[in-house]
């Protein structure tokens, strides 16, 4: 029979929480979305301003799964052989976003979006945040 290991000394059980306690600031702590002003939106928008709008559409959408743009990207980058019915079949073995398979058509966009990795969080939080803006 196993014996059941126990705390011997108080001053464990009162360190234990402590080292735990910077986690759960840090948990409370994360920053709330802030908004952004026209200005700053029209800059934000500028670089995609003349694509066409199912197009645009396609990128703000992405921009809010950066993590699946950095992953597509490499994938083209990786697998620019396929093309036709054989990509569509590669694709629809993904599990990315509608909208990240869509841009995989585009790679060039796809690259820039990667490629600015922080414009592109903040165009999918003011997606998000402002979509009516």
């Amino acid at each position: 029979m196993k014996k059941r290991r126990t705390l011997k000394h108080p001053l464990t059980s009162l360190l234990l929480p402590l080292t735990l306690s910077p986690l759960l600031v840090f948990a409370q702590d994360q920053p709330t979305s802030r908004r952004f002003g026209q200005e700053e939106l029209d800059q934000m928008l500028a670089p995609i301003a003349l694509y066409p709008d199912s197009l645009l559409a396609q990128i703000l959408m992405a921009a809010t799964y950066p993590l699946e743009v950095v992953q597509a990207d490499r994938w083209v980058k990786a697998n620019r052989n396929l093309s036709g019915d054989q990509l569509n079949d590669v694709l629809d073995n993904k599990e990315w976003d509608p909208s990240i398979k869509a841009l995989v058509l585009f790679p060039q966009v796809l690259a820039m979006m990667s490629e600015r990795l922080e414009w592109t969080q903040k165009l999918g939080d003011a997606f998000l945040d402002q979509e009516d803006e």
